[in-house]
């Protein structure tokens, strides 16, 4: 199945702000769709939430 995702400005200007690493996490999580933490968001219609979980440094 195809499916097409659009990012509002908002969100795109917020991800833009982040750090390299921060914004490669969120692009990734992106493109790996419909994989991952999403949600409906309540009362909108069609539309969804990712949650971008951080990352977790293990030494």
């Amino acid at each position: 199945m195809i499916y097409k995702i659009k990012i509002r400005p908002i969100a795109l200007k917020f991800i833009e702000k982040q750090d390299k690493v921060q914004r490669i996490r969120i692009y990734k999580a992106i493109y790996e769709l419909p994989n991952g933490d999403v949600k409906k968001l309540a009362g909108a219609k069609n539309e969804y939430r990712l949650r971008v979980r951080k990352l977790l440094n293990f030494v």
